[in-house]
């Protein structure tokens, strides 16, 4: 397989008719934490993914200019923290562009299984090291190796779709007869 540099990539698709079409996926929130200036540091983002489980492995894509991203880069670690529909302010406070994101209140206090910065009462919690960082277009994606995680908390996770926040509705499993209609 051949990768063109991003400089010789076409560019077939306006910019509005991309992000339009993006905001037809319904994605889980997180908060990528990291240390800046000693300190809890995050962004909000929905660019979060399973990799691999043996080893366990994540990735985040972060804008190549971000403090989050600098951060990253710098200490070779982040956290990601799984928000729940209850964390809407922390979702909003990490979504602040230009904006500092220092986390000191928003993180869990004490001892803890990670050594990334965990949002308290998050969902679940990814302590991570970079394993490599790909820079694509104007985003880093750093893949990272899951050195510690805390899950087990109950609730209902922060979803992102059509440009603004929700929460996730299991439905029902199809039964035989919703099958045939949906197949005819």
């Amino acid at each position: 397989m051949s990768l063109r540099s991003a400089g010789a990539r076409r560019r077939d698709v306006a910019a509005h008719e991309y992000v339009a079409a993006m905001t037809s996926l319904a994605s889980g929130v997180v908060v990528v934490t990291g240390r800046h200036e000693g300190r809890p540091w995050g962004m909000t983002v929905t660019a979060f993914a399973s990799v691999s489980v043996e080893p366990p492995t994540v990735l985040v894509s972060l804008g190549s200019r971000t403090v989050s991203a600098g951060a990253i880069a710098a200490t070779g670690a982040f956290g990601v923290s799984i928000l729940t529909r209850d964390q809407l302010d922390v979702a909003e406070y990490g979504a602040r562009s230009g904006a500092p994101k220092f986390l000191d209140t928003l993180v869990e206090r004490g001892e803890r299984a990670s050594a990334s910065p965990a949002i308290a009462n998050a969902l679940a919690h990814f302590d991570c090291t970079v394993v490599d960082a790909v820079d694509v277009a104007d985003h880093t994606v750093f893949f990272g190796d899951v050195r510690a995680v805390r899950s087990g908390r109950c609730g209902e996770p922060l979803v992102y779709h059509g440009r603004g926040y929700g929460s996730f509705s299991p439905v029902e499993p199809a039964t035989e007869r919703t099958l045939r209609c949906i197949s005819s």
